[in-house]
């Protein structure tokens, strides 16, 4: 019984140590990670609500705007599928692009995506359709890890660009919410595809 015990302890100090170096990485790529030039911005959808973009979605949108303006990158990709209102997140994405005076015919939109996986994997087929090679993935500080460790997996040359002003992460509440849910999230993607 003792050693049962001693090894239920053993393990779930493990897991502590595991969740806590995790959260320590989650938070330092997305503080520090800064973006290179590349061939594309791809835009990771987040919610849209009944007005509009979301508030997290708006911060992604005007991020990529930021990025494109200092000559980072010369196209986008925008990629999320319907969620629970209308328009689709790439729809939603154009049109608040437009309207900041990015020119639409630089917009390539992926309207089918649910998750991040999905993401990734149907915009590199838009980026292998125009010959790109490298991007620049936008999205929320604390979903970035998870993004590029994708995108690595996919064989997709790809630099961070967090989202630093967004409320889920100026909060510190919600930042601790959304990291955290980072770290369980990366763990049942371990799971899913390595065990």
């Amino acid at each position: 019984m003792k050693k049962v015990f001693l090894i239920i302890i053993s393990v779930g100090c493990l897991f502590i140590g595991w969740g806590g170096y995790q959260y320590y990485s989650i938070s330092q790529v997305g503080e520090y990670t800064e973006p290179q030039k590349a061939d594309v911005i791809i835009v990771l959808g987040a919610a849209v609500w009944p007005m509009g973009p979301s508030p997290a979605l708006q911060a992604r949108i005007h991020h990529s705007a930021t990025i494109h303006n200092e000559g980072l990158s010369n196209f986008f990709i925008l990629t999320g599928g319907m969620g629970k209102y209308p328009p689709t997140e790439a729809e939603a994405m154009k049109e608040s692009l437009i309207q900041l005076g990015v020119d639409e015919d630089i917009l390539f939109l992926e309207r089918k995506a649910t998750n991040t996986r999905e993401n990734i994997e149907l915009s590199m087929e838009i980026m292998k359709q125009n010959q790109w090679e490298t991007a620049i993935i936008v999205t929320d500080a604390f979903h970035l890890k998870r993004a590029l460790l994708i995108a690595k997996e996919n064989g997709l040359l790809a630099y961070g660009a967090p989202v630093k002003n967004s409320v889920l992460y100026s909060n510190k509440s919600l930042k601790f919410k959304y990291t955290l849910r980072e770290v369980v999230a990366i763990a049942q993607h371990y799971l899913r595809y390595y065990i």
